[in-house]
Parts: structure tokens; sequence; C-alpha cells
């Protein structure tokens, strides 16, 4: 998950360092999309990713979600250079992001539980095995 950079009026530094709610230094940073990288090790920061969700199903009746370009999630690299084949190893080895699969698995859980009829959509480029 990303957000904007911008610290004038976003969250990104809100707190006067570059790691409140993000990694820190240069994983922190996406240089392709200039955005900050959501740090979901972190209890607070799946916290607040998760009840945004909530609060977009329960205020403004939302019936489902599309999560953008989730390859850069996916893997440590963001996918930036690659090419996947299809094989198992290019998916689940030391790239893959493991923090952010769990985002996504707590938040299509989420949802599903909310709005059992919700239809969410993942975009993946990679051909992950697996999301749907």
């Amino acid at each position: 998950a990303h957000m904007s950079s911008n610290t004038m009026d976003g969250i990104a530094e809100m707190d006067g360092t570059d790691h409140c709610y993000t990694h820190g230094g240069p994983k922190g940073h996406h240089a392709d999309w200039d955005s900050k990288i959501f740090n979901c090790l972190e209890y607070e920061v799946l916290r607040f990713l998760l009840s945004n969700v909530r609060w977009w199903l329960e205020e403004y009746g939302f019936d489902g979600f599309r999560f953008d370009g989730i390859t850069s999630m996916l893997y440590q690299s963001h996918g930036i250079g690659k090419g996947y084949t299809g094989g198992y190893h290019e998916y689940f080895g030391g790239d893959a992001d493991v923090a952010n699969h769990i985002y996504l698995m707590l938040a299509n859980d989420l949802i599903h539980q909310l709005v059992p009829t919700a239809i969410t959509v993942a975009e993946d480029v990679s051909g992950m095995p697996t999301i749907c």
C-alpha cells in the first residue's frame, strides 16, 4: 500500500519523521511512483488501513474494492524490472513481501465480513497464483 509523499496536506512525515506510517529511508519511498510505502509490519498501520476499509463500507455503502497496482505490494522489489514466467519460485521466494500479503488477506476478509456480497478485485501484473 502506498500514499502521497506530500508532507503539507497528507500523513507523510506528520510526526516529523519519515517512518510514522511508512518504512523509513529508501525502503519507504517508491521511486517510480514518487510515493511513500506503508509499513504493514506495524500493528498501528494495519489498524489505520483496515479502519479506512471499514469506514468506506459503512459510511458510504461501498459494495466492493479494487486494489490497484498490488504487484508493487506483493514484492519487496515492487516487481520493477522483473519478468514473471509462472514458476512458483518467482512468487514465493525471498522477494515476497509477506506483511503486505497479510494486509491484503485481512482487508479481503474484513470486507466480506462486513458486506458478504462485496466484490474485491486485485490488479496484479505478475500473475501471482492465488490472487483473485
